[in-house]
């Protein structure tokens, strides 16, 4: 309970035990008119007035407690015999208060021996001090309709905060989703970045070394390098803007295709172009490729090109297999040079890391590492969903 509920409660408390106090002092003197056979009210008689309402202060705070004193307070007035009052209000409230503030089981536990005792005195002043004995029924009504009451308030309450606790930990699961989706879409967009922008940029590097060193005996040949390297760096800008573009909207409309195996033949091109030999075998019948395993596949062949273009060594060639067959996408890219694995740095070593992550999440396989001849060898299957 915050603290401005805690004052209004302490406040509203205190209100209601000195107002009912204050009423049924005043309610003796108007049932003491019409009743010659009960005490007349004393000094005694109002400070068991008081004991039935004032203690109502401390309800919330020691429910049980203030119960116990109003039914001894009640018990004592009625068995002095002093003028009926509103004051038996008090122990209506008490019991209230018991059935809200305790589970259950407990507050139905002191709820009926409370009612018990209560009965059970009215019982004695029947046969003793004359008691109507429609007393029973209205005691029955003050005492057991505000328990029944209480105990709804309670679950009420109950309900009141499972609900509010449902709602903080959903809002906390949108949270976790947010910055789970955040994290992923980092993490795309930067095995993007390598996958595609470190491509571009490996081959115009490579070119425009290739260019430098053979500028003095074949100008021809290096300004053919140097187009190609230009080439490599426009297209490397045109990717960055794609992605950043994917940053600033959500619009797919303004977001370019992504490539797929249709763009093969230009991958396999751009690295003819870049100095390496690249064979192209496709088998099986060709079909349509969900988006995720068309990428996905296109991108595990561009990075296996590019490590090989870097770490392959001189006069390295590779050769790119794509086969339908069985309901899998089979991709398999060799090389013959020195072994890509031997010359990874951890930092580039990413590609690989990613090529593994793509093809768990399309829930196939893959295996990279050199081969027993000499070179490198990168082998994934992939599952082609279904229609």
């Amino acid at each position: 309970m915050k603290l401005d509920d805690r004052r209004r409660a302490i406040v509203t408390d205190v209100l209601l035990a000195v107002g009912l106090f204050l009423l049924s002092l005043g309610s003796v003197t108007m049932l003491d008119s019409g009743d010659s056979a009960a005490r007349p009210p004393d000094l005694w008689g109002y400070g068991l007035i008081g004991l039935q309402t004032l203690p109502l202060i401390w309800r919330r705070r020691a429910p049980v407690a203030v119960l116990a004193a109003t039914i001894v307070g009640f018990i004592i007035d009625r068995g002095l015999d002093y003028p009926g009052s509103w004051a038996i209000f008090g122990l209506s409230v008490a019991i209230y208060t018991v059935g809200a503030q305790l589970e259950p089981r407990r507050s139905l536990l002191i709820g009926g021996v409370t009612i018990d005792i209560v009965l059970a005195w009215t019982v004695i002043g029947i046969f003793t001090y004359d008691v109507e004995p429609l007393a029973l029924l209205s005691e029955i009504a003050v005492l057991g309709f505000p328990l029944l009451m209480g105990r709804e308030s309670y679950h009420r309450e109950q309900r009141m905060v499972a609900l509010e606790r449902r709602a903080v930990r959903a809002e906390l699961e949108r949270e976790k989703r947010a910055v789970e989706a955040v994290a992923g879409e980092r993490i795309r967009i930067a095995r993007e970045l390598h996958d595609v922008v470190a491509h571009e940029l490996t081959v115009a590097t490579l070119q425009a070394a290739g260019a430098r060193r053979v500028l003095s005996e074949d100008p021809a040949k290096a300004e053919e390098a140097m187009e190609s390297a230009e080439a490599a760096g426009h297209r490397a800008l045109t990717e960055m803007r794609r992605l950043l573009g994917m940053l600033r909207t959500s619009d797919p409309r303004s977001v370019d295709p992504q490539p797929g195996l249709g763009s093969i033949d230009g991958l396999v091109e751009q690295m003819e172009l870049a100095g390496l030999p690249t064979k192209l075998v496709l088998t099986g019948t060709p079909r349509p490729l969900p988006l995720g395993v068309d990428l996905n596949a296109y991108r595990i062949i561009q990075e296996s090109l590019t490590n090989t273009l870097k770490h392959g060594g001189p006069q390295v060639s590779a050769e790119v297999s794509i086969g339908f067959n069985n309901g899998h996408l089979e991709i398999e890219v060799l090389d013959d040079g020195r072994g890509a694995a031997a010359a990874i740095t951890e930092e580039e070593g990413q590609g690989l890391v990613g090529m593994h992550e793509r093809v768990s999440l399309l829930e196939g396989t893959i295996h990279t590492g050199p081969r027993p001849g000499g070179g490198y060898r990168v082998a994934a299957k992939i599952p082609i969903p279904q229609p």
